[in-house]
C-alpha cells in the first residue's frame, strides 16, 4: 500500500507565487510536456511537472527547500509548449521570489521589498539619509552656495570618506543578514533531504565553472538570446564592483595624481567598459521584455523592479561620469545623488529582492550536484 500524505495547503504562499507572475498555476493538469520539452530537466531530478503540482497544493514548505526550483533558468521552452498556457517557468520565478521573502532576516524586509506600494518610502528614505548627511557634514545651509560650485567636485559635494564610510558599513552589516539566510536555506535543504548534505565548499566550487560560463543557457532553446544579455551584465557589473574597490583603496591609500589624462586612467576605463556592459545588457533584457512577453516569462514585479534598478544604476553611473567632463556643476550633483540613491538601494536591500538570487541559485545549483553524487541522484 502506498505511503498516505496529508496536505496542508498553505494558501498565503499559493497567493503569493500568483502575484509574482504564476497567476496560471491552476490551469496545469499535469500532462508533463513542461518536463519533457525542458533540456535542463534530467531523469534523475525531473522538474517542473513535480513543482507545479506541489505549488497547486501549497506545499510551500517543500518547495522552499527544493533545489530543483534553481535548476531552471527561465528558458520558458515549458511555457512556449504548455497546452493549457500554465507557464510553469513563471511559476518556478514567482516561487523564487517567495524564497528571498522567507529566508529573508529580518522577515518583514523580505515582504517589503517584494510589495510594489513600498518602493516610493524606501527610495524617499535613502534620499532623505543622504540630505540629512549633508545637513550634517555642511550645516543648515549646507556651507556652500551651490553657484560657486563651478567645477563637478563631487567630493565638495559628500565626501568621500562619509560617503563611502555609510556604504561599507552598511553593507558590512547586510551581508550578515544575508549570510543568515543563506545558511538557513542550506540547512532547509539538508533537512528536506533526511538531514543529509554534501559538502558546502566543495560543491560550491565544483558549480562554479558552469555559473560564470552561463553554461546552462546554451541548452535553452526558446529564450537563448538572454545568454549574451546575462554574460554582458554579469561582467559589467563585477567590473563595477572591481572599479568601485579600486577607487576607494587609491583615495584612502594611493592618491592618483592629477594629470590631463586624468580621465582616462585605468580604474576609469575599466568603470567605463563595465557601464557600456551594463547598460547595453539590460537595454537587451529589458527590450525583449517588452516587446516579447511570452517568450521571455519571468513577468513579477520582482524581476522587474531588479533590472529595471540595474539599468538605472548603471545610466546613472555613466551620466555621473560624463556630466563631470562637462563641468555642469548642479546637474551633475544632482544625478550623482541619485545614483547614489539606486546604488544604495540595490546593495542594501540585496538579502530580499531578486539580487540574491544568484547566491540561492548558486547553493541550490551546488546542493543538487553535490547530492547527486553523493547519492546517486539529484535531490
Amino acid at each position: 500500500m502506498a505511503d498516505r500524505m496529508l496536505v496542508e495547503p498553505d494558501v498565503d504562499f499559493i497567493n503569493t507565487v500568483m502575484r509574482q507572475g504564476g497567476e496560471d498555476l491552476k490551469k496545469c493538469y499535469q500532462c508533463a510536456t513542461c518536463s519533457v520539452v525542458c533540456e535542463l530537466s534530467s531523469t534523475d531530478g525531473v522538474f517542473p511537472r513535480k513543482e507545479m503540482v506541489m505549488a497547486q497544493w501549497g506545499m510551500k514548505d517543500k518547495l522552499i527547500a527544493d533545489p530543483n526550483v534553481w535548476l531552471c533558468h527561465q528558458c520558458n521552452d515549458c511555457s512556449k509548449h504548455c497546452p493549457r498556457g500554465a507557464r510553469p517557468g513563471d511559476v518556478l520565478a514567482g516561487i523564487r521570489s517567495y524564497v528571498y521573502e522567507n529566508f529573508g532576516v529580518p522577515s518583514f524586509m523580505g515582504k517589503l521589498l517584494g510589495s510594489p506600494k513600498a518602493l516610493p518610502g524606501l527610495l524617499i528614505g535613502i534620499t532623505a539619509m543622504f540630505f540629512i548627511l549633508l545637513y550634517a557634514i555642511h550645516g543648515s545651509s549646507f556651507g556652500f552656495d551651490i553657484q560657486n560650485l563651478r567645477d563637478v567636485g563631487y567630493a565638495e559635494f559628500l565626501p568621500h570618506i562619509w560617503a563611502e564610510g555609510l556604504f561599507v558599513t552598511g553593507n558590512v552589516i547586510i551581508f550578515m543578514f544575508a549570510a543568515v539566510g543563506f545558511l538557513r536555506f542550506w540547512g532547509r535543504m539538508k533537512e528536506s533531504n533526511g538531514g543529509q548534505a554534501p559538502g558546502m565548499i566543495g560543491s560550491i566550487i565544483s558549480v562554479l565553472p558552469d555559473v560564470i560560463s552561463h553554461a546552462r543557457f546554451n541548452q535553452c532553446g526558446e529564450n537563448k538570446p538572454r545568454y549574451i544579455a546575462h554574460m554582458l551584465v554579469l561582467f559589467g557589473f563585477v567590473g563595477a564592483m572591481i572599479t568601485a574597490g579600486l577607487a576607494v583603496f587609491f583615495t584612502a591609500f594611493v592618491p592618483i595624481v592629477e594629470s590631463p589624462i586624468a580621465p582616462f586612467n585605468p580604474i576609469k576605463i575599466l568603470g567605463v567598459s563595465s557601464g557600456i556592459a551594463l547598460i547595453v545588457g539590460t537595454w537587451i533584457m529589458i527590450s525583449r521584455r517588452n516587446s516579447q512577453t511570452d517568450a521571455v516569462g519571468a513577468n513579477g514585479y520582482s524581476d522587474k523592479i531588479f533590472l529595471y534598478m540595474i539599468s538605472l544604476v548603471s545610466v546613472t553611473g555613466m551620466l555621473t561620469f560624463l556630466i563631470r567632463l562637462t563641468n555642469i556643476s548642479v546637474l551633475g550633483h544632482v544625478i550623482y545623488l541619485i545614483h547614489l540613491v539606486f546604488v544604495f538601494y540595490l546593495l542594501w536591500f540585496m538579502p530580499y529582492s531578486k539580487f540574491a538570487h544568484m547566491i540561492y541559485r548558486l547553493l541550490g545549483m551546488a546542493f543538487a550536484k553535490g547530492n547527486s553524487g553523493s547519492n546517486g541522484k539529484a535531490s
